[in-house]
């Protein structure tokens, strides 16, 4: 049996990878910013609607930079936790997030 949509928090959705898959996939709603966590594995994202977004480190350990429709970046995990803003025309964005559980 594969998981239902299971919402994390208001902005974050588990999507249906089978329980005993290795890699987790999280679905982010972004209407203006928000922070997340690596969950103490690399991330790997890609921003699936909207046209542009800003990622930004908390600590300062990273510039902050842009990426654009349908880009894929990667945030090693001794990040732990970033802001994901979105800085697009579209009053919402929604990012991929998957990482290894």
């Amino acid at each position: 049996l594969y998981n239902q949509f299971i919402r994390i928090n208001d902005n974050e959705i588990k999507t249906g990878l089978h329980e005993r898959e290795f890699i987790e996939t999280r679905r982010l709603s972004i209407d203006s910013a928000i922070e997340t966590s690596t969950e103490k594995s690399v991330n790997v994202l890609n921003l699936v609607e909207g046209e542009q977004a800003q990622i930004e480190s908390i600590d300062h350990s990273f510039s902050p930079f842009i990426v654009h429709y349908a880009e894929t970046f990667i945030i090693p995990e001794c990040i732990g936790k970033y802001v994901i803003r979105n800085i697009s025309s579209s009053p919402t964005i929604m990012v991929i997030k998957a990482f290894v559980r």
